[in-house]
């Protein structure tokens, strides 16, 4: 966590993978635009927030990077991983199995994948991004979306790569996904990866077990202001309350799981986060 340029008073909080019409519940200059790019550095600034993630398959990705930065909100840049893209040219079902019954078919498709992401990985750097998101799916809310023992072997010796390739431009990388990915953490600290975001899937009883192991394997987590209890305000401002109490012992970066989609998730998540700021 220590290469991420934030600010620890009263804790870290960013805006992850919130859409841009949602941002318009924050009020003020967020809603008085239309552009995605000035409405996400604007809600940013209105809610205090240090990072804010910046997908870069968006048109506005460019703008983005640079209206956060005049804001001194730093830019996290996603760059889609290798993975899903190969699996589903053989159809997904084909291509899950295929990673289990020919590992090295799907691995060497990954292989002719990591060039374009690390093209993507380079464009952040020279835009000026902070640190790079890997976002990949690789568990769900039923469970794991792929073997565990398939992302150890082949999955994530090659995200090693990509994490190599950011830290020689200066970025660390967190990696996004969905689902309870406990399995992977060891894994996923030995790739060099410094936190992971923890998407949507989890309720707090698996978001909490997720993040006390991954500070036993020293990587940071960001999330904990869960789609799931933001819907009324007074689940908000609990499940708020609670995770300021965790912020508390640190490694946890406060954030939306990604998975809001509503104006009234968006009051929710800044009641939530308001109560967080108050422990």
């Amino acid at each position: 966590m220590e290469c991420l340029p934030l600010s620890e008073s009263p804790f870290p909080f960013g805006l992850t993978f919130v859409p841009s019409d949602v941002l318009g519940a924050v009020g003020g200059a967020a809603a008085a635009t239309d552009d995605p790019a000035l409405r996400l550095a604007d809600a940013s600034v209105a809610l205090g927030a240090s990072f804010a993630f910046v997908p870069a398959s968006e048109p506005w990705a460019e703008a983005a990077v640079a209206a956060l930065a005049e804001r001194d909100v730093a830019p996290f840049w996603v760059v889609d991983g290798p993975l899903w893209p190969v699996v589903l040219e053989y159809g997904e079902l084909a291509g899950l199995r295929a990673t289990l019954t020919d590992p090295g078919l799907i691995g060497s498709g990954i292989d002719g994948r990591l060039e374009d992401v690390l093209d993507q990985i380079a464009v952040g750097a020279r835009l000026g991004a902070r640190a790079i998101v890997i976002a990949e799916d690789l568990a769900g809310s039923a469970g794991p979306l792929v073997a565990p023992d398939f992302a150890i072997a082949e999955l994530l010796p090659r995200y090693a790569r990509l994490v190599q390739a950011a830290g020689a431009l200066g970025l660390c990388c967190v990696l996004h996904s969905d689902g309870d990915i406990r399995p992977l953490l060891p894994a996923i600290a030995r790739a060099s990866f410094v936190a992971v975001h923890a998407g949507g899937g989890l309720d707090f009883e698996r978001f909490d077990k997720l993040f006390w192991s991954a500070r036993a394997a020293r990587l940071a987590v960001i999330g904990g202001l869960l789609t799931g209890e933001l819907g009324h305000e007074i689940r908000a401002e609990a499940i708020g309350s609670t995770i300021g109490v965790i912020a508390e012992e640190g490694g946890l970066l406060v954030a939306d799981d990604g998975g809001i989609t509503t104006h009234e998730q968006m009051r929710g998540l800044i009641a939530a986060l308001r109560a967080a700021r108050s422990m």
